[in-house]
């Protein structure tokens, strides 16, 4: 039987179709979806800060297309042209851009800022592009001329420190700050002992105090004070009538505290005892006779 495809044949569809294979799945892993409808557009960029194909193409946030291709334009030196695709549902409208966007990490893509016309752009056309100046530009163009004008500063601020910890009086700052530091650690020791010890006997006593405040308000509420007020009442009524009665020239304490003759009289007899006794201490043998032999009559 005579062979329909020979040895040759089967060799060179073989390799073709592993070429196809293998270009399907180069455009896979680049992201590219052969079998996905997208429209083509250009972007020209004077520096596309190291860009490669098949970054992502963002909107809002929203992966839509891969970078295609990336070319130097050499008849208008200084851009170059790179090819994006993005789903052919997407409506790019006039005035859009894109821009490309640098990772702190590493990595770039690009972001499409759609513009506000209603007219929307032909698959093929050329769009604006802003290029990513990139974390390196903004530290040079402001961090870096902000540090320079603070080197300065921080010289003299340097040489002033310097001058300050040469200064012996630092070190005995110090000195003082670790005398300072041990007094605080020796009052925190007594204070430690003084929760420890003391504070334990004086809350005891408080407690006891208050048990004998309550048992003091218990016999204080036992008290009638309406009865209490009531003898206090009377025993008032009772001096102030004493008082009256004092006050009074009737009856003896009366008459007593209010009659002068009463006090003259008194005062007469103590003045006629006073010269009784003086009598009687000057000339006793007028008033005690003594005779161990007996008495004798008086002529």
């Amino acid at each position: 039987m005579k062979k329909i495809f020979s040895r040759e044949v089967l060799i060179g569809a073989t390799g073709i179709l592993a070429i196809v294979i293998i270009y399907f799945l180069i455009n896979f892993f680049k992201g590219i979806n052969l079998f996905k409808p997208d429209n083509h557009y250009y972007v020209k960029f004077p520096d596309v800060c190291q860009l490669v194909n098949s970054s992502p193409v963002f909107i809002n946030g929203y992966s839509v297309g891969n970078v295609r291709d990336i070319n130097y334009d050499y008849e208008n030196p200084g851009n170059i042209v790179v090819t994006i695709e993005i789903d052919e549902r997407m409506k790019v409208p006039e005035g859009s851009y894109a821009s490309i966007n640098t990772h702190m990490l590493g990595g770039t893509d690009i972001y499409l800022v759609l513009g506000k016309s209603n007219k929307i752009l032909s698959p093929g056309d050329t769009l604006a592009g802003i290029p990513d100046k990139g974390i390196a530009a903004i530290a040079g163009e402001k961090i870096l001329p902000a540090f320079d004008k603070m080197m300065p500063k921080l010289d003299t601020i340097l040489t002033n420190l310097n001058i300050v910890l040469a200064n012996p009086s630092i070190n005995n700052t110090i000195d003082n700050s670790a005398l300072l530091t041990e007094e605080l650690r020796k009052t925190t020791e007594s204070i430690n002992r003084l929760l420890k010890n003391d504070v334990p006997a004086i809350s005891e006593r408080m407690v006891k105090l208050e048990d004998n405040l309550l048992d003091v308000s218990g016999k204080l509420k036992q008290i009638d004070y309406l009865e209490l007020s009531a003898q206090l009442e009377n025993t008032l009524k009772n001096v102030q009538q004493l008082t009256e009665s004092l006050n009074s020239k009737e009856g003896t304490m009366g008459m007593l505290l209010n009659d002068t003759t009463l006090y003259r009289n008194l005062c007469t007899t103590c003045e006629q005892a006073e010269s009784l006794l003086v009598n009687l201490r000057e000339k006793p043998q007028r008033y005690v006779h003594f005779s161990l032999f007996g008495r004798k009559n008086k002529e």
